[in-house]
């Protein structure tokens, strides 16, 4: 586990600094600690893409982790 800083949280996700979620999302991100992972192995990140859901929770899968523990497409939804 690790706490970003608002400076990691931008860099990591700058790719989005011009979508209106970005500041939400990052200060989200920096108000707990977050846990990191690191993928390996064939088709990974695919995998993960279907075990996360999809990023709006409401209609994401049953079962997925957006699904069970997401609030909100803007900034909390669980994972990322």
């Amino acid at each position: 586990m690790v706490r970003l800083t608002p400076q990691l949280a931008e860099i990591f996700y700058q790719e989005h600094n011009t979508k209106p979620f970005f500041k939400g999302m990052t200060e989200f991100m920096c108000s707990s600690p977050v846990v990191v992972i690191c993928l390996e192995g064939e088709n990974a990140i695919k995998l993960n893409r279907e075990i996360m859901g999809a990023t709006d929770p409401q209609v994401a899968k049953v079962g997925t982790i957006r699904r069970t523990y997401g609030e909100s497409i803007d900034n909390a939804n669980a994972v990322h």
